[in-house]
């Protein structure tokens, strides 16, 4: 799921532009491959934790799992703790600054060895702190298929005053309401009796509801990569030709064409700091 980084390297870097932008067409076929492991990932550590022994469980707890204020930063920033507390900060840094990025952060990603994992950087890391940022990692890609965007992203929108970003960041991660932004927004409604807030709130902490879950989740990501990778314009034969033929994320129907240009220019709306 690290790959995600990927983007965030070359378009920082500035490199060369490659078929979709600083991607290669296998190297986008690569993060798309990943998110059906991110998604059963999200299922995966509440199991991990309620089949453990007390004791595990107490383990990993003990210090307090949060990650809410990752999510006060930008979406980069995040990426880079999480480069930081795994040990790899050395490995990325000479991936940024080979001649292409994007393989080298894709071979450094796929050779990360967890089990000799000593602390992060400097050793200040702890597991439950690498536990925390993947987590925050795992909710901003979600948040993305759902929302065209990052967490991140909707708690900036959140800053200038935009609830309905508030809602939907909630459905996503349930635990965003105590990250400091959330929390001076809900405040505000409690001082002032806000009920129909609340009753949005109430409705929001149920999670995702079967209209969120609609398809084209995946497309989105793979807008959101385009965007990322410095690729904005298609035309409707390329998007036709990318994402129904080689990604095979949209059905091969007539209307493919109009239907995926109407989400694309949809997609482009939206920020993904």
């Amino acid at each position: 799921m690290l790959l995600a980084c990927i983007v965030r390297i070359e378009s920082i870097m500035g490199k060369s532009k490659k078929e979709y932008g600083n991607l290669t067409l296998e190297e986008f076929k690569q993060l798309m491959i990943e998110l059906p492991g991110i998604r059963n990932q999200m299922n995966e550590l509440p199991d991990l934790l309620n089949s453990a022994s007390g004791k595990k469980v107490n383990e990993i707890l003990d210090e307090g799992l949060y990650w809410a204020d990752a999510y006060e930063l930008s979406f980069q920033e995040l990426l880079a703790l999480l480069i930081c507390a795994l040990g790899c900060h050395q490995e990325l840094q000479n991936a940024a600054q080979s001649d292409d990025p994007a393989q080298g952060a894709f071979s450094m990603l796929q050779n990360v060895e967890y089990e000799s994992w000593k602390g992060g950087l400097n050793g200040l890391f702890e597991i439950d702190d690498v536990i925390a940022l993947f987590t925050a990692l795992q909710r901003n890609i979600l948040s993305i298929m759902l929302f065209h965007r990052t967490l991140n992203a909707l708690v900036d929108e959140v800053r200038e005053g935009n609830d309905d970003s508030f809602f939907e960041a909630v459905r996503i991660d349930r635990s965003i309401i105590t990250c400091p932004t959330f929390a001076l927004r809900i405040s505000e409604a409690e001082i002032r009796n806000d009920k129909k807030f609340f009753i949005h709130l109430r409705s929001s902490l149920k999670g995702p509801s079967k209209k969120h879950w609609e398809a084209y989740k995946d497309l989105r990501y793979a807008f959101f990569i385009l965007r990322e990778s410095g690729f904005n314009q298609m035309s409707d034969a390329q998007l036709e030709k990318l994402l129904v033929h080689q990604l095979k994320l949209y059905p091969d129907t007539p209307g493919a064409r109009k239907n995926l240009r109407k989400q694309f220019t949809e997609s482009k709306k939206f920020t993904t700091t």
